[in-house]
Protein backbone atom coordinates (compact mmCIF):
# COMPACT_ATOMS: atom_id res chain seq x y z
CA UNK A 1 0.00 0.00 0.00
CA UNK A 2 3.06 2.28 0.94
CA UNK A 3 4.37 1.98 -2.26
CA UNK A 4 1.13 2.49 -4.29
CA UNK A 5 0.66 5.61 -2.50
CA UNK A 6 3.85 7.02 -3.25
CA UNK A 7 3.57 5.98 -6.63
CA UNK A 8 0.21 8.18 -6.78
CA UNK A 9 1.93 10.90 -5.43
CA UNK A 10 4.74 10.75 -7.90
CA UNK A 11 1.86 10.71 -10.83
CA UNK A 12 0.22 13.91 -9.39
CA UNK A 13 3.34 15.79 -9.10
CA UNK A 14 4.59 14.85 -12.65
CA UNK A 15 0.67 16.61 -14.21
CA UNK A 16 1.46 19.17 -11.77
CA UNK A 17 5.13 19.99 -12.82
CA UNK A 18 4.14 19.86 -16.23
CA UNK A 19 1.09 22.23 -15.86
CA UNK A 20 3.57 24.76 -13.27
CA UNK A 21 6.02 25.15 -16.21
CA UNK A 22 3.06 25.49 -18.99
CA UNK A 23 1.64 28.14 -16.50
CA UNK A 24 5.09 30.26 -16.03
CA UNK A 25 5.85 30.15 -19.60
CA UNK A 26 1.95 31.18 -20.50
CA UNK A 27 2.33 33.70 -18.06
CA UNK A 28 5.34 35.52 -19.21
CA UNK A 29 4.98 36.07 -22.60
CA UNK A 30 0.42 36.71 -22.65
CA UNK A 31 1.83 39.78 -20.18
CA UNK A 32 5.09 40.80 -22.30
CA UNK A 33 2.95 40.72 -25.40
CA UNK A 34 -0.40 41.95 -23.40
CA UNK A 35 1.42 45.48 -22.27
CA UNK A 36 3.40 45.69 -25.13
CA UNK A 37 0.29 45.76 -27.31
CA UNK A 38 -2.21 47.56 -24.74
CA UNK A 39 -4.69 44.60 -24.71
CA UNK A 40 -6.43 44.30 -21.20
CA UNK A 41 -8.02 41.04 -22.60
CA UNK A 42 -4.62 39.32 -22.86
CA UNK A 43 -2.71 40.54 -19.90
CA UNK A 44 -5.82 39.29 -17.88
CA UNK A 45 -5.50 36.12 -19.52
CA UNK A 46 -1.45 36.18 -18.36
CA UNK A 47 -2.53 37.76 -14.84
CA UNK A 48 -4.73 34.12 -14.52
CA UNK A 49 -1.96 31.93 -15.52
CA UNK A 50 0.20 33.41 -13.42
CA UNK A 51 -1.56 32.82 -9.99
CA UNK A 52 -2.31 29.53 -12.30
CA UNK A 53 1.63 29.04 -11.48
CA UNK A 54 0.84 30.40 -7.96
CA UNK A 55 -2.11 27.52 -7.36
CA UNK A 56 0.10 24.66 -8.74
CA UNK A 57 2.87 25.11 -6.00
CA UNK A 58 0.41 24.77 -3.83
CA UNK A 59 -1.00 21.63 -4.90
CA UNK A 60 2.38 20.59 -4.39
CA UNK A 61 2.61 21.30 -0.60
CA UNK A 62 -1.09 19.69 -0.71
CA UNK A 63 -0.26 16.54 -2.29
CA UNK A 64 2.71 16.19 -0.07
CA UNK A 65 1.05 16.57 3.42
CA UNK A 66 -2.10 14.47 1.94
CA UNK A 67 -0.06 11.33 1.18
CA UNK A 68 1.93 11.13 4.22
CA UNK A 69 1.17 7.89 6.53
CA UNK A 70 -1.55 7.84 9.33
CA UNK A 71 0.28 7.86 12.71
CA UNK A 72 -0.84 8.60 16.51
CA UNK A 73 -1.87 11.80 16.07
CA UNK A 74 -3.62 11.60 12.81
CA UNK A 75 -5.34 8.01 12.81
CA UNK A 76 -7.47 8.21 9.92
CA UNK A 77 -4.60 9.68 7.70
CA UNK A 78 -4.40 13.20 6.01
CA UNK A 79 -5.90 12.75 2.83
CA UNK A 80 -8.02 16.35 3.63
CA UNK A 81 -5.11 17.78 2.73
CA UNK A 82 -5.75 17.67 -0.94
CA UNK A 83 -9.01 19.01 -0.15
CA UNK A 84 -8.04 22.01 1.44
CA UNK A 85 -5.72 21.87 -1.11
CA UNK A 86 -8.63 22.57 -3.46
CA UNK A 87 -10.29 25.17 -1.52
CA UNK A 88 -7.14 27.50 -1.15
CA UNK A 89 -7.16 26.61 -4.86
CA UNK A 90 -10.39 28.56 -5.12
CA UNK A 91 -9.17 31.09 -2.53
CA UNK A 92 -6.45 31.83 -4.86
CA UNK A 93 -8.98 32.08 -8.09
CA UNK A 94 -11.37 34.61 -5.97
CA UNK A 95 -7.94 36.67 -5.63
CA UNK A 96 -6.89 36.63 -8.93
CA UNK A 97 -10.54 37.72 -10.24
CA UNK A 98 -10.14 41.30 -8.25
CA UNK A 99 -6.78 41.78 -9.78
CA UNK A 100 -8.52 41.80 -12.87
CA UNK A 101 -11.84 43.36 -11.91
CA UNK A 102 -9.76 45.86 -10.26
CA UNK A 103 -7.85 46.34 -14.15
CA UNK A 104 -11.15 46.29 -15.64
CA UNK A 105 -12.16 49.30 -13.37
CA UNK A 106 -9.22 51.33 -14.11
CA UNK A 107 -9.87 50.44 -18.03
CA UNK A 108 -13.49 51.93 -17.54
CA UNK A 109 -12.31 54.67 -15.45
CA UNK A 110 -10.06 56.33 -17.93
CA UNK A 111 -9.54 56.41 -21.93
CA UNK A 112 -6.98 53.82 -21.90
CA UNK A 113 -4.35 53.25 -24.79
CA UNK A 114 -6.41 51.02 -27.52
CA UNK A 115 -4.67 47.70 -28.29
CA UNK A 116 -2.60 46.97 -31.63
CA UNK A 117 -3.55 44.32 -33.93
CA UNK A 118 -0.51 42.36 -34.73
CA UNK A 119 0.73 38.76 -35.55
CA UNK A 120 2.52 38.68 -31.95
CA UNK A 121 -0.65 38.78 -30.32
CA UNK A 122 -2.55 36.61 -32.55
CA UNK A 123 0.27 34.34 -32.30
CA UNK A 124 0.85 34.23 -28.55
CA UNK A 125 -3.07 33.62 -27.50
CA UNK A 126 -3.20 30.82 -30.36
CA UNK A 127 -0.50 29.27 -28.64
CA UNK A 128 -2.32 29.83 -25.09
CA UNK A 129 -5.74 28.18 -26.78
CA UNK A 130 -3.88 25.05 -27.72
CA UNK A 131 -1.92 24.64 -24.95
CA UNK A 132 -4.77 25.17 -22.59
CA UNK A 133 -6.88 22.27 -24.39
CA UNK A 134 -4.66 19.54 -24.41
CA UNK A 135 -3.67 20.24 -20.89
CA UNK A 136 -6.99 20.14 -19.35
CA UNK A 137 -8.06 16.91 -21.54
CA UNK A 138 -4.74 15.52 -19.92
CA UNK A 139 -5.05 16.67 -16.56
CA UNK A 140 -9.11 15.82 -16.31
CA UNK A 141 -8.11 12.15 -17.40
CA UNK A 142 -5.34 11.86 -15.07
CA UNK A 143 -7.25 13.31 -11.92
CA UNK A 144 -10.23 10.84 -12.54
CA UNK A 145 -7.30 7.68 -12.80
CA UNK A 146 -5.75 9.14 -9.88
CA UNK A 147 -8.78 9.67 -8.21
CA UNK A 148 -7.56 13.31 -7.16
CA UNK A 149 -10.00 16.06 -6.62
CA UNK A 150 -7.21 18.42 -6.97
CA UNK A 151 -5.96 17.62 -10.17
CA UNK A 152 -10.05 17.66 -11.24
CA UNK A 153 -10.47 21.13 -9.73
CA UNK A 154 -7.12 22.63 -11.92
CA UNK A 155 -8.25 20.72 -15.20
CA UNK A 156 -11.62 23.05 -14.86
CA UNK A 157 -9.65 26.27 -14.72
CA UNK A 158 -7.57 25.01 -17.29
CA UNK A 159 -10.53 24.29 -19.34
CA UNK A 160 -11.46 27.56 -18.18
CA UNK A 161 -8.37 29.24 -19.83
CA UNK A 162 -9.11 27.71 -23.26
CA UNK A 163 -12.76 29.70 -23.72
CA UNK A 164 -10.85 32.53 -22.16
CA UNK A 165 -8.60 32.48 -24.86
CA UNK A 166 -11.29 32.30 -27.63
CA UNK A 167 -12.72 35.35 -26.08
CA UNK A 168 -8.95 37.19 -26.05
CA UNK A 169 -8.39 35.75 -29.71
CA UNK A 170 -11.58 37.38 -30.64
CA UNK A 171 -10.75 40.67 -29.10
CA UNK A 172 -7.53 41.24 -30.99
CA UNK A 173 -9.07 40.10 -34.50
CA UNK A 174 -11.74 42.68 -33.31
CA UNK A 175 -9.16 45.68 -33.02
CA UNK A 176 -7.96 45.41 -36.77
CA UNK A 177 -11.69 46.82 -37.26
CA UNK A 178 -11.21 49.46 -35.23
CA UNK A 179 -13.42 47.47 -32.40
CA UNK A 180 -12.24 48.27 -29.32
CA UNK A 181 -14.54 47.85 -26.57
CA UNK A 182 -14.96 43.94 -26.95
CA UNK A 183 -11.32 44.30 -25.47
CA UNK A 184 -12.95 45.79 -22.63
CA UNK A 185 -15.88 42.99 -22.54
CA UNK A 186 -13.30 40.01 -22.50
CA UNK A 187 -11.35 41.47 -19.63
CA UNK A 188 -14.80 41.65 -17.51
CA UNK A 189 -15.78 37.89 -18.36
CA UNK A 190 -12.59 36.67 -17.24
CA UNK A 191 -13.25 37.74 -14.29
CA UNK A 192 -16.47 37.18 -13.84
CA UNK A 193 -15.41 33.60 -15.62
CA UNK A 194 -12.82 32.76 -12.68
CA UNK A 195 -15.15 33.60 -9.94
CA UNK A 196 -17.17 31.38 -10.87
CA UNK A 197 -14.78 28.96 -10.89
CA UNK A 198 -13.98 29.40 -7.26
CA UNK A 199 -17.34 28.75 -5.90
CA UNK A 200 -17.87 25.77 -8.27
CA UNK A 201 -14.94 24.42 -6.76
CA UNK A 202 -15.65 25.49 -3.06
CA UNK A 203 -19.17 23.36 -3.50
CA UNK A 204 -17.68 20.61 -4.99
CA UNK A 205 -15.14 20.31 -1.66
CA UNK A 206 -16.90 21.95 1.04
CA UNK A 207 -18.87 19.08 1.75
CA UNK A 208 -16.20 16.16 2.58
CA UNK A 209 -14.04 19.06 4.45
CA UNK A 210 -17.44 18.81 6.68
CA UNK A 211 -17.86 15.65 6.62
CA UNK A 212 -21.07 15.46 4.48
CA UNK A 213 -22.26 11.97 3.64
CA UNK A 214 -20.94 11.18 0.14
CA UNK A 215 -23.67 9.45 -1.97
CA UNK A 216 -24.12 5.87 -1.72
CA UNK A 217 -26.67 3.68 -3.75
CA UNK A 218 -29.26 2.54 -1.13
CA UNK A 219 -29.50 -1.29 -2.47
CA UNK A 220 -26.08 -1.39 -1.02
CA UNK A 221 -27.14 -1.94 3.02
CA UNK A 222 -30.26 -4.52 1.30
CA UNK A 223 -27.23 -6.30 -0.88
CA UNK A 224 -25.14 -6.43 2.99
CA UNK A 225 -28.49 -7.86 4.72
CA UNK A 226 -28.67 -10.31 2.27
CA UNK A 227 -25.90 -12.36 4.16
CA UNK A 228 -26.82 -15.00 6.14
CA UNK A 229 -27.90 -14.51 9.81
CA UNK A 230 -27.72 -10.72 9.39
CA UNK A 231 -31.57 -9.53 9.95
CA UNK A 232 -31.26 -5.98 9.87
CA UNK A 233 -28.41 -2.69 9.13
CA UNK A 234 -29.13 0.42 10.98
CA UNK A 235 -27.37 3.86 11.92
CA UNK A 236 -25.15 3.10 8.67
CA UNK A 237 -23.30 6.37 8.17
CA UNK A 238 -20.38 7.18 5.66
CA UNK A 239 -17.79 10.43 5.16
CA UNK A 240 -15.32 10.46 2.36
CA UNK A 241 -14.75 11.28 -1.02
CA UNK A 242 -12.65 9.20 -3.90
CA UNK A 243 -9.39 9.14 -1.88
CA UNK A 244 -10.77 7.57 1.22
CA UNK A 245 -13.92 6.88 2.72
CA UNK A 246 -14.94 5.82 6.36
CA UNK A 247 -17.99 3.48 7.07
CA UNK A 248 -19.91 2.49 10.16
CA UNK A 249 -23.26 0.82 11.36
CA UNK A 250 -25.16 -1.39 13.51
CA UNK A 251 -25.01 -5.43 12.74
CA UNK A 252 -28.80 -6.76 14.31
CA UNK A 253 -27.61 -10.42 13.97
CA UNK A 254 -29.31 -13.60 14.98
CA UNK A 255 -29.09 -13.86 19.09
CA UNK A 256 -28.93 -17.49 19.02
CA UNK A 257 -25.49 -16.80 17.02
CA UNK A 258 -21.72 -17.64 19.02
CA UNK A 259 -19.44 -14.81 19.64
CA UNK A 260 -17.21 -16.16 16.53
CA UNK A 261 -20.20 -16.92 14.26
CA UNK A 262 -21.54 -13.12 14.69
CA UNK A 263 -17.63 -12.20 14.17
CA UNK A 264 -17.18 -14.53 10.97
CA UNK A 265 -20.43 -12.52 9.67
CA UNK A 266 -19.22 -8.82 10.66
CA UNK A 267 -16.33 -9.64 8.57
CA UNK A 268 -18.15 -11.02 5.64
CA UNK A 269 -20.46 -7.80 5.85
CA UNK A 270 -17.25 -5.72 5.84
CA UNK A 271 -15.23 -7.43 2.99
CA UNK A 272 -18.68 -6.94 1.65
CA UNK A 273 -19.52 -2.93 2.17
CA UNK A 274 -15.72 -2.93 0.50
CA UNK A 275 -16.12 -4.84 -2.75
CA UNK A 276 -19.41 -2.47 -3.53
CA UNK A 277 -17.53 0.56 -2.67
CA UNK A 278 -14.37 -0.29 -4.53
CA UNK A 279 -15.47 2.13 -7.43
CA UNK A 280 -16.29 4.85 -5.07
CA UNK A 281 -13.31 5.42 -3.15
CA UNK A 282 -9.34 3.55 -3.31
CA UNK A 283 -9.68 3.45 0.86
CA UNK A 284 -12.90 2.14 2.66
CA UNK A 285 -12.45 1.79 6.36
CA UNK A 286 -15.47 -0.11 7.67
CA UNK A 287 -16.32 0.01 11.64
CA UNK A 288 -19.29 -2.35 12.88
CA UNK A 289 -21.32 -2.63 16.26
CA UNK A 290 -22.81 -5.75 16.29
CA UNK A 291 -25.95 -6.44 18.26
CA UNK A 292 -28.09 -8.88 19.00
CA UNK A 293 -31.71 -8.44 17.02
CA UNK A 294 -34.70 -7.77 19.09
CA UNK A 295 -38.61 -6.82 17.85
CA UNK A 296 -38.96 -2.87 18.62
CA UNK A 297 -35.31 -2.61 19.08
CA UNK A 298 -33.77 0.71 20.50
CA UNK A 299 -30.63 2.71 20.38
CA UNK A 300 -29.00 4.04 23.80
CA UNK A 301 -29.36 7.94 23.25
Amino acid sequence: MDHFLKEHERQIKRVLWIELGLNIFLALIKLLVGHKYHFLSLTSSGLDSLFDSSSNILGFISITLAYRPPSSSHPYGRYKYETLGSLLIAGLLIFSSIQIGMQVFEYFGEVPKRGMFGIIPVVTISISIIASYLISRWERRKGEELNSSLLIADSEHTRGDFFIGIGVLVSIICAKFGLWWPDFVVGAMVCLFIFYLAIRIVRENLGYLMDASPKIEKDLVKQVEQIPGILDIHRFRARGNQKAMFVDFHLLLTPSLSLLEAHEISHLAEEKIKLLLKDYSEKVDVTIHIEPYEKDHRDPV
